[in-house]
């Protein structure tokens, strides 16, 4: 069981920018105080990670490359109020086929920063905008996504150009240089399936077709409680009861919001009679002078 005190808190930080650095496809280093840094097996099981509040979303179609290696999810400095996610930073991303035919996809939950965010060329310029219809076919929402290619010359030995805003790449650069497509993914509705997530896809190797492709292809994965025990949102729900001194009344109503439970398990140092079964989308509270002091999970 996991456990959050008043004695051993990090502070909020506000969310980071995506990032326009040297060229290259990989993601950048972690943000420095993630609660959550770990490589998981499936989408799944990266979605969980994160939390309950936000969503990822997985490729069906992937130009026959096939997934090498794990996962990488890190997440942390969370916070939510009246049923949203305010700040914080996640990601999410993996690598299908090599470096030099495959793609990286790079993922984070639209309302934060990221906490490894991709690396990209400083020769990226736009080729098109493209529909991106997502969901079931009875439940489609119609979407938009930004293409761009690596075609913007720059010197090896200068500091690189700005590149001008008319300036355009061509369909065939996305093969000859590499491409990247980004958009914002959302669920059809908002009722069922929770939040925006950020998506990047940087391509080497593939044609403008297999990248649009890829996108359209992408399903909702917003994992399940049994996997969530320990998340950067639970993690940061406990952060923000006991830095905000709730009341165990005010903890169960902010945990209610989000999907989790609460119980009472010592109050003024007292244990209380809590049973011993594992419920992973449950907190159980300490309390002093009827105030959360510490806050564990699973």
């Amino acid at each position: 069981m996991m456990s959050i005190r008043r004695t051993a808190l990090i502070g909020l930080c506000t969310a980071t920018a995506l990032a326009c650095a040297l060229p290259g496809t990989a993601a950048s280093a972690a943000a420095p105080s993630a609660d959550v840094q770990q490589t998981v097996l499936s989408w799944d099981s990266a979605a969980a990670r994160i939390g309950l509040a936000g969503s990822l979303w997985e490729p069906e179609k992937t130009a026959g490359r096939s997934r090498t290696g794990r996962l990488v999810v890190i997440a942390g400095n969370l916070a939510l109020a009246s049923g949203a996610v305010v700040a914080g930073d996640t990601s999410a991303s993996v690598r299908y086929g090599s470096s030099r035919r495959g793609f990286r996809i790079s993922e984070k939950w639209a309302s934060t920063g990221w906490a490894a965010a991709p690396i990209l060329s400083t020769s990226m310029a736009k080729v098109r905008t493209v529909s991106v219809p997502l969901g079931l076919p009875a439940a489609k929402v119609l979407l938009t996504a930004d293409v761009f290619a690596n075609c913007f010359p720059q010197s090896s030995t200068r500091r690189p150009r700005p590149v001008p805003a008319r300036f355009r790449c061509t369909r065939a650069d996305v093969l000859r240089t590499g491409g990247v497509l980004m958009m914002t993914a959302r669920p059809a509705s908002g009722v069922s399936s929770p939040g925006e997530t950020t998506v990047v896809v940087q391509s080497t190797g593939l044609t403008f077709d297999q990248l649009v492709s890829i996108a359209r292809s992408l399903q909702q994965v917003a994992g399940s409680a049994a996997d969530g025990a320990g998340s950067a949102q639970m993690i940061g729900m406990c952060r923000q009861m006991v830095e905000g001194r709730m009341s165990p009344a005010q903890a169960d109503a902010f945990a209610t919001a989000y999907g989790y439970t609460t119980r009472v398990g010592s109050v003024d140092g007292v244990g209380q009679a809590v049973t011993a079964d594992y419920r992973p989308d449950r907190f159980t509270l300490s309390t002093v002078a009827d105030a959360v002091t510490s806050c564990t999970y699973g």
